[in-house]
Parts: C-alpha cells; structure tokens; sequence
C-alpha cells in the first residue's frame, strides 16, 4: 500500500511539474520595430500564460502607456493581454529620472510552447508600439526566396544619365533612410526619414532635381547596412530588405532591386567598399599622411593613391557602368586628407595641380551629382568654367555661403532653373533674417543678429569680452534635443537658489532649431539667448566646443 501511495504522490507531482513547465527566451532577437525604444528583454511560455519582460527606455518628461488592446500574434491567431506588473494598463506611465528606463512585465494568453517567432503589437495606429518576428537569437528565421524580379539580372542601362535639371522627384520604395543632397542648402546633406508601415515599408519622394547618387541606411532595427542608389528625377527604385536575418555581410540586407538602374544599385557600394578595402591594404606600405612635409611629397603620395585604384578595374567582376563609374571617380580632386595636410593643400602650387590633372571628370556631361560633386565645387569656381556642371557647382559653392549670412554677390547662373532657385532660397533667408530682427527687436535678453557679423573663432572670446568680470554658465543646446531642455528644466531649482549670485546663463542653439520653436521655449527659460549662423556652431563643433 505504501508503495501504491508513493508511485501516486509521484504521478501527482510530476504532472505538476509538467503543468508548471517554463519555457524561457533569455537571448532575444527581433526582425523589426518600428519603436526601438520597447525592448523585450526575456519571454517566458508556460500552459497558462505567457510572460513579456519589458524595458522603456525615454527622457522622463515624456509619458507613454501599453494599451489594455495589445495582443500577441502567431500563425495568424492573436492571444489577447490579461495583465501586467509594475505598470497599470491604458494609464500613463513614466521613465526614471536617472535612468531614462522603465522596466514592467507584460501577460498574455498562453502562446503554444513550441512557438518559434511571434510579433507584439499594441494596435493597429501608425504610432501604435509594434515588434515583428520576436525570436530567440539561436533561432535561423527561414529564408524567403527573392522574387526573380528584384534580382536586377535583366539588361541594364548602358549609360549614365545626362546632367539635367528636372523638379520631377525622383521615387523610392524603401525600408530605409536615404541621404541625399537638396537645393535648398547643398551644403547640409538631408538626412530623409519618413514612418514605416507595418511590414517596415514606406514610398519617399525627393527633389534630387539632378542625377543623383543617394545612401541608404537601414534604422529602427538592431544593426545597420548601407546602400548605394542612383536616382534620376522622374524615374522609381524599389529595395527589397530581409529584416529578419543578421547583417553578417555587406550589403546583405538589401536582397533584391528592381526598377531604374537597378544592376548598378545591386553592385554599387558591394564594389565600393571592395575596391576602398584593397586600396587601403595597399597603402599600408605607402608612406603615411602625417610624414608628408611639402607640396612635392603631397603630390607623389596623391599619385600613387591614383595608381591604386586605376589598378583595380582588371580584377573587378561588376557590370560594365558600375566599373565605368568607379573609374570617373579617380581622377577627381581630393576632397579630404588628413588635417595636418590642409595647409599644403590650400596652396596655390598644389591647387594648380589639382586644376591641371584632376578635373576633367568635372566637366563630364555625365558626371553624378553628390556629396562629392558639392565639395569639388570650388575647384570649378577656381577655373572660371562654363556649362550646367559649373552652374551647379558655383550654386552649390555660392549659396550655402549666403545662407551662413555672408554678404556675396549673385554668381553667374547661365542655367535659369537653377539662377531661379538660387534667387529664391537667398531671398527666402534674408527676409527671414529680417522677420526675425524685427521680432526680437524688444527683447534685450535674444541675440539673434548681433552675433552675425562675429568670425566663427571669435564667437567665445566676444561672449567672454561682453560678461567680462561676471560668472557665466554657457549651455549649448537645441530645440529637437530632449535632453538638453530636459538638463534646463533640471537647472531651475538651482538658478533660483543662486538667484542672488551675479551668474549670468548664456543659451546658445543655431539654425537646427528652427527658429519658431526656438521663439516659443526661450521665454520660458530666460538668460541670455543666441542663435548662431551654421559657419560658427560648425567651427565650435570642430573645436569640440560643442557635443
């Protein structure tokens, strides 16, 4: 008898065991979230429920809530939210002061326990939290073939296209961030976002305006791949992404192109980062930058760095135009070396060099407007040249002088579209400059314009001359940094505690905050207020005066 009660005590608490079983995620991987912010940490199934560990990581001066509508998705079926812990449902929350952090559990109707993936969505809003393919890192998501008309092995274009001006935007439909160069400051690359839907997709339209070579970029997922895309306006792309595998090599998450160029846009920055890595193993028996002392020696090493690349195209296996236009890039001026070689690069024996033997792809007609064509611009104004490659180049060099608050005579634009343009933005931002003259006017504590004229490295010691005697606190801030005007408001109590000390709080922010923001906040933070041109916060930045 006792052995009969024995074995049942046994059977008993094994099917309790059985009943409580756990299956535990520890190592998390997901395939996309359009809200990075939500991060689940652990996942935890068992027969009753199945358990969501979370952390919510914002500045604290911003609440968020978890809907009591949220619900888990497998295989098409939804298991519905039961409950949480440490936070309340549909109520709003906030992060730790210190930490910027909020950690809760989530509770759910009990997913089958062989589960391999499953997504978490709050809802069906476009701001809604979302995390698609929730899976343990040990787990290969399986692999969806590419569909053969993305695989951009059809004819491609035989030809770069002819630099044109169009304002028909150019059309991508992406999973990404893309680069590119606008007309209204060519001197500030744009960095393009736009929301992605639900399966991480979205449709950009960008006035490129010219040819264009554009970068994409992958965000709002665990790592990063780059792209290479060229556009032309009035013509559409379209980038295949595998969002739910590693980026374990490069390019590799961009899986699939279709439409214009799209063999060119396949091979693009694969080849790049190729030939940049077998230039820079080659180098490594070249003499280094910073051993360079005069003119001739900076010439000899340019040369040779030349001669690597123009060795490159035999061992190449790219297309014919992918080829065509790394070899174009060549002979272009340089653009950047190290710092140490900026003065010799500035003089005038090394500039006449350069315009002699290394600007004849500027003048091409088929040359790609860029990141790269806006730095080389100076070379065409150095050469007086002539045709819609130096009309957009002296744009390029010309207004985002005049937009820095430069006093600079109209350059000559044979090209009326873009003398059309030109004249616009300028007279854009001088009557902005004006507007805001005129409403700061009777406010003593804004300095908007009276910094103008100041030399970008005479801006500190100018400030430093005016409070000369005083004790001053300079905060550098913007208004699209949560940070920054969370550390304002953190300052208050300890301003009015010193309120009877002679400290003067000097604000400085410049034109990345835009202005009617900046007009909104600044009565409520006091001090001293100024707004710099971008020639001065970019030489703080270059000085490390600023983050």
């Amino acid at each position: 008898m006792r052995k009969i009660l024995t074995l049942l005590f046994a059977l008993v608490s094994l099917a309790g065991q059985a009943k409580e079983k756990t299956i535990v995620w520890e190592e998390l991987a997901v395939g996309y979230s359009p809200n990075p912010q939500f991060m689940i940490t652990k996942v935890e199934f068992s027969k009753e429920k199945t358990t969501l560990h979370v952390v919510y990581q914002y500045p604290p001066d911003e609440w968020f809530r978890v809907s009591k509508e949220s619900y888990l998705q497998s295989d098409g079926k939804k298991y519905a939210i039961v409950g949480s812990d440490s936070i309340a449902l549909d109520e709003e929350c906030y992060t730790d002061e210190e930490t910027w952090a909020r950690g809760f559990v989530l509770y759910f109707k009990p997913l089958p326990l062989d589960t391999k993936e499953f997504d978490f969505l709050e809802g069906t809003d476009s701001y809604d939290f979302k995390v698609f393919n929730i899976h343990e890192e040990s787990y290969t998501m399986p692999v969806t073939p590419v569909p053969d008309e993305y695989k951009a092995d059809y004819a491609e274009e035989d030809v770069l296209a002819e630099m044109k001006y169009s304002d028909e935007p150019a059309t991508i439909h992406f999973k990404a961030m893309v680069q590119y160069v606008d007309l209204k400051n060519p001197a500030e690359p744009v960095d393009a976002k736009v929301r992605l839907n639900d399966d991480g997709e979205a449709d950009l339209s960008l006035p490129i305006c010219f040819p264009q070579v554009v970068y994409a970029t992958l965000y709002n997922i665990p790592w990063a791949s780059h792209c290479g895309l060229y556009l032309v306006p009035g013509k559409e792309v379209t980038m295949l992404i595998d969002m739910l595998h590693d980026d374990s090599g490069i390019n590799s998450k961009f899986v699939g192109f279709k439409g214009y160029f799209a063999k060119f846009d396949k091979e693009l920055y694969p080849m790049m980062v190729e030939c940049e890595k077998a230039v820079s193993e080659k180098m490594e028996q070249s003499p280094k930058w910073e051993d360079i002392h005069d003119v001739k020696t900076l010439i000899d090493a340019y040369e040779k760095v030349c001669s690597y690349w123009k060795e490159l195209p035999q061992s190449l296996s790219y297309s014919k135009t992918v080829i065509e236009y790394m070899v174009s890039q060549i002979d272009d001026p340089p653009v950047y070396l190290e710092n140490a070689l900026d003065s010799l690069m500035q003089t005038k024996e090394f500039i006449d060099y350069i315009l002699q033997h290394c600007t004849k792809n500027l003048y091409s007609p088929k040359a790609v407007f860029s990141n790269r064509f806006v730095d080389d611009s100076k070379y065409f104004v150095m050469a007086d040249a002539r045709g819609i490659n130096a009309d957009l180049a002296r744009y390029c060099y010309y207004l985002p002088q005049v937009l820095q608050g430069k006093d600079i005579a109209k350059p000559l634009l044979e090209d009326k579209a873009l003398s059309d343009l030109y004249d616009k933005y300028a007279e854009e931002y001088r009557s902005g400059i004006a507007s805001n003259k005129e409403g700061f006017a009777d406010q003593a504590n804004v300095h908007y314009l009276d910094m103008t004229e100041v030399e970008p490295k005479d801006v500190l010691p100018t400030l430093f001359e005016r409070y000369k005697g005083k004790v001053v606190m300079i905060d550098i801030w913007a208004t699209w940094c949560v940070p920054c005007r969370y550390g304002i408001e953190q300052m208050e109590p300890l301003k009015k505690e010193l309120a009877d000390k002679d400290i003067v709080y000097i604000y400085i922010t410049s034109s990345t905050s835009p202005v009617d923001t900046w007009k909104e906040l600044i009565p409520n933070i006091g001090g001293e207020q100024y707004y710099l041109t971008d020639e001065q916060r970019n030489f703080m930045r270059m000085n490390n005066v600023t983050s």
